[in-house]
This record gives structure tokens, sequence and C-alpha cells, in this order.
């Protein structure tokens, strides 16, 4: 399908923010040739790597209170804590990562000894916890203060779950053989998943597609192309517009200026004028 300058700029968009390894024009060419949907789907993969930036309600299971390192991490964990109730910016906190490393053509290679995850945080597809450092000092780069010990935490749009303390040991794995502390880890999210399950009962804990991407993520992808493609002739549409501003209580500037916008993993429509941000969709956290 043809697309709209309003389709292709948010494309530019996306294939400009997302952080490409090698950092190369082949690198960039190869995003921009893809599908709306599967750029999509590589956007949303990097951004679920970060945390959009609001209040949450805090819940603290007994499996960070009751760890050995609860006594002496209690200070920096109840600051992290803080700034999640508060609303304040989580993603320094985060794995830097990500920040160089949210796309590689090598991870989408149809090859059996291809690693789907070089662009993607395991521990996060397959179990939906990101990890925390506990540093309180932001460094001159942005990020805080790296630590050895790591909290883990289900992060939603209401609330910031801390599920437990580890240290990184909890990162390594070959084969079967995993570290005592990445065995817990996967202890506690099965305890996660089948809380208030009846016994005998089959779980699909996180299905994964092949290519290594949530099910989740990739249905989402999806239905953002699919909005795409059904709103934006609408766009152009006086009457459509009207309606926009109507249903959202706001006062229609002249001629205004619609985008596509994503805000974190948020799907909207951005009047540029007014700075009006229209969400038509709600992201994972």
């Amino acid at each position: 399908m043809d697309e709209s300058k309003r389709v292709k700029k948010l494309r530019r968009e996306m294939v400009n923010a997302i952080p490409k390894f090698p950092n190369n024009r082949e690198t960039k060419e190869k995003l921009e040739q893809e599908s709306l949907t599967t750029l999509l789907v590589h956007y949303l993969n990097w951004m679920n790597r970060y945390i959009s930036v609001k209040p949450r309600k805090i819940v603290i299971e007994p499996t960070v209170t009751s760890d050995s390192r609860w006594k002496t991490l209690k200070p920096d964990v109840e600051a992290l804590l803080a700034k999640a109730r508060n609303g304040e910016n989580l993603c320094p906190n985060l794995s830097i990562q990500p920040n160089t490393k949210g796309y590689t053509p090598k991870a989408s290679e149809k090859r059996p000894d291809v690693d789907r995850w070089a662009d993607k945080d395991f521990l996060l597809n397959a179990m939906g916890f990101h990890h925390f450092h506990l540093g309180t000092k932001i460094e001159a780069a942005g990020h805080a203060e790296r630590t050895n010990e790591v909290l883990f935490s289900r992060v939603t749009r209401e609330e910031f779950i801390a599920i437990g303390i580890f240290d990184h040991t909890v990162f390594e794995s070959t084969g079967d053989d995993m570290s005592v502390e990445r065995k817990r880890l996967w202890e506690i999210f099965d305890e996660h998943t089948t809380r208030g399950v009846p016994p005998g009962s089959v779980v699909m804990a996180s299905p994964i597609a092949t290519s290594g991407h949530p099910i989740h993520l990739v249905s989402t992808a999806q239905e953002y192309s699919w909005v795409i493609r059904e709103i934006d002739p609408k766009l152009d549409d006086r009457d459509f517009v009207e309606e926009l501003y109507q249903d959202a209580g706001l006062e229609k500037p002249k001629n205004p200026k619609l985008e596509w916008a994503l805000n974190f993993s948020d799907l909207g429509i951005h009047e540029t004028k007014s700075n009006h941000l229209f969400v038509l969709r709600r992201g994972f956290n």
C-alpha cells in the first residue's frame, strides 16, 4: 500500500530511534525495507526494555524482604521504590545495553545457529521481569551507578512489583547448566505464574514467537499497524478531526497539524501546534 507522508515520517522516526548494531548503512536500510508491522515489532521490542514515566503503586514480595541481603540493601531498594512511587524516571537504573543494542539484522537471519537474543532481553521476554541497578548516584553518562546486586521487578502501568534481589550470576546460563541465582529466579517466576491456579491446570506462562519476540508484543505491533492503516486517511477529514477534539473536550486549533506518535509503547496522534497527544492504544507499561 502507498503510505502517506505521516506514516513515512513515523517510519523514519522509528528507524532513527532504534540503536542499531552494527551501526551502518546496511543495517539502517534493512530496517527501512521492513513492513510497517515488522518495523513496529522491532521498535516495540526495543522500547519494551524501558519504563514509562508515571507514578505506580508499590508491591514488595516476601522474596525481597526475606533475602539475606535485604538488611544491607534496604536503603538503596527503598530509594528506587520511592522513585517508582513518585513517578520519577526509572530508566537510568535499567540496563544500559538497549542504549546501543536495539536491533541487529543478524538476529533475524534464517539459520539454525542464529542468536535470536542478540537484540533482546531474554529474561524480560520470557518472564516479563525488568532488572534495576540500585546505585543512587547518576553518572555523567546519565545512568545510575552500576551495582553487582540488582532488583528484579514486574512493572505494569499501575504497579511496581518488587520480585527479588539477585547478583549478576543470575544472567549466567549455559544450556541446562544454570547458576544458583538463575535457578532461584525461575522458581520465583514459576510460583508467580501458577499463583492462584487450581492444581492440575495447564499454564502457558509467556508464549514466545520463533523470532524470540513475545507473542503479546507481536500482536500489539499487528494491532498498531491496523489502526494506523485505518485511521491515517481520516486525519485529512475535517469532520473526523472535529470529532477527535470534541471527544477529548479540547478546543481545536485552526488548521491543526496531525502526526503519528509513539510515546514509549503507547500509540497516538500528535497535534504539533497545540502539543496535544491523543492516545489511541495504550502499550505495555
